[in-house]
């Protein structure tokens, strides 16, 4: 059995469209990236947590060396 090519059947009322013209490159929009990962947040969220302690400390500790040196001038 011979296979025939197939032929082309246009329509004999309305439109015909051709996709010859449209095989142009079409560009999509890049995809962003996060600039920050995860991780780094989480140890940016924990710097920030440490520093944080440690001012808090050193205020306790600034406290406490008034609080020394008032008493020491009153004594």
């Amino acid at each position: 059995m011979p296979t025939a090519a197939p032929r082309h059947v246009l329509p004999k009322a309305g439109l015909v469209y051709s996709e010859k013209g449209s095989l142009t490159e079409i560009l999509c929009k890049p995809k962003l990236l996060p600039i920050k990962g995860s991780e780094l947040l989480r140890l940016e969220a924990m710097e920030r947590e440490v520093a944080a302690q440690a001012q808090a400390h050193q205020a306790q500790a600034q406290a406490q060396a008034q609080a020394q040196a008032q008493a020491q001038a009153q004594a």
